[in-house]
């Protein structure tokens, strides 16, 4: 079995807790994510019905063209597993595979 590390972080004003299990369980990782440890920061935008409109990198580590793609190939996964009823926006989300 694999652990992952998911980090949400929203503002003070939120009241809202994002189901971290779910994306966790949903996300299929890229060979190449967990092969070069990645540790990768996204921001995640909503639209008013609380659908995802945007997925962007933020940040990640280490700084190479692999891990660069495969936070690229996560932004997918997070898109398509985000819980339902997150109104929350803009939110920011760290995956790290680093500790695996």
């Amino acid at each position: 079995m694999t652990s992952l590390l998911i980090v949400c972080s929203v503002s003070a004003h939120a009241r809202q807790a994002v189901s971290i299990e779910r994306i966790g369980d949903c996300l299929v990782l890229p060979v190449a994510a967990v092969d070069n440890n990645v540790k990768a920061t996204f921001e995640v935008t909503l639209d008013k019905a609380g659908k995802v409109k945007s997925v962007t990198v933020v940040s990640y580590d280490p700084y190479s063209e692999a891990a660069a793609e495969a936070a690229q190939q996560l932004t997918k996964s997070i898109q398509r597993c985000w819980p339902p009823g997150v109104k929350t926006s803009p939110m920011r989300l760290t995956i790290d595979l680093s500790k695996i």
